[in-house]
């Protein structure tokens, strides 16, 4: 009996301790996985190349991402636990910190382009945040990631100057002049546009068909220079075609100030210009259009300056001449006699 009682007692503990051998395996085996989750998960989110990070709801950091070091240029320890108000400017911390509110007030997920900076270089983000819920803590966290989008605002930057400004001269083009007044009608701007003068380089087809065109080019940067010294900095200059130049005059307060601008710019033509070594006045020819007086909108402001232009041209050119309806009547004549 003794002897049957102490083999079971030993089977009994054999069995208890493969049991025991079994649970210690399954347990570092369960460790090995979870680690192995979290090395990969981290790895993951380590990989992308956008930052990606955690705050809860008093804006405290939680976790960033390998990306986001990088950004800000420190190590993970040294932003958890901070605010966006220990590691950007406060005009930036603040913006940041209004969308944080409203994305937990919403709790939706909100896209945003914004700019920010990181260690004192200034660039453009677009970010992402929403909220999430971790069940097992039943906690709420913010989600953020940002994407450095400064290279592709740079180039949209580029090929809309390209779009909208004359590549010869670097003045705004015909294009940025039209879509200047489409933002005048849609926010009524045009009450505050005055004044328009059109002017055309007289004689410019003989200078450049006799010395060809690059040296009409050369012409056309020089007149573009003399020509942004004389406006002030509340005009836009625009090369608006060929040798024809508009400047449109906002803050003007009587028809004298277009007068003035004309003879500025007939006394700066005066001088000789020097191409390919060949010395040579070249004078303009100017129309002016006044709002309200001479159209209600910009197109036709720039009709009606165009006629005066061409008025000028036939008054014997290097002079400016003011819009009247019998000009525009004289060009309807005129295409009448034509059409017939």
């Amino acid at each position: 009996m003794n002897l049957n009682s102490n083999n079971t007692d030993e089977s009994e503990v054999e069995r208890l301790r493969r049991r025991v051998e079994e649970l210690e395996y399954r347990e570092k085996q369960l460790l090995k996985s979870l680690r192995m989750n979290k090395s990969l998960h981290s790895k993951i989110l380590d990989a992308l190349p956008i930052n990606i990070f955690l705050e809860d709801p008093e804006g405290k950091t939680i976790f960033v991402n390998e990306q986001a070091c990088k950004a800000h240029g420190v190590d993970g320890e040294q932003l958890v636990g901070k605010t966006v108000f220990d590691f950007f400017p406060k005009i930036i911390a603040v913006k940041q910190r209004e969308i944080d509110l409203e994305v937990w007030e919403k709790r939706t997920l909100q896209t945003n382009e914004v700019v920010m900076e990181f260690q004192g270089k200034e660039g453009y983000m677009l970010t992402g945040k929403t909220i999430i819920h971790l069940e097992e803590s039943n906690q709420d966290f913010l989600l953020g990631f940002g994407l450095d989008i400064t290279d592709l605002k740079k180039a949209e930057e580029k090929i809309s100057h390209m779009a909208y400004h004359d590549a010869l001269t670097g003045l705004p083009n015909r294009w940025f002049i039209k879509n200047y007044l489409k933002n005048c009608h849609s926010s009524n701007s045009i009450q505050q546009i005055k004044g328009v003068l059109l002017l055309d380089l007289d004689y410019f087809k003989v200078i450049n068909d006799s010395l060809g065109h690059e040296a009409g080019d050369q012409l056309l940067q020089a007149v573009a220079n003399r020509l942004r010294g004389v406006i002030s900095a509340d005009n836009v200059l625009a090369r608006f075609g060929g040798d024809e130049f508009v400047i449109l005059m906002p803050q003007i307060m009587s028809v004298d100030e277009t007068f003035e601008t004309c003879e500025e710019i007939l006394r700066v033509m005066k001088e000789p210009f020097s191409i390919y070594g060949h010395m040579f006045i070249v004078s303009p020819s100017i129309g002016i259009s006044l709002h309200p007086l001479h159209g209600e909108d910009m197109e036709d402001l720039i009709k009606n300056a165009d006629l005066a232009m061409y008025h000028s041209k036939e008054q014997g050119r290097n002079c400016y001449s003011l819009f009247t309806p019998l000009m525009k009547e004289k060009a309807i004549l005129r295409m009448n006699m034509l059409t017939k």
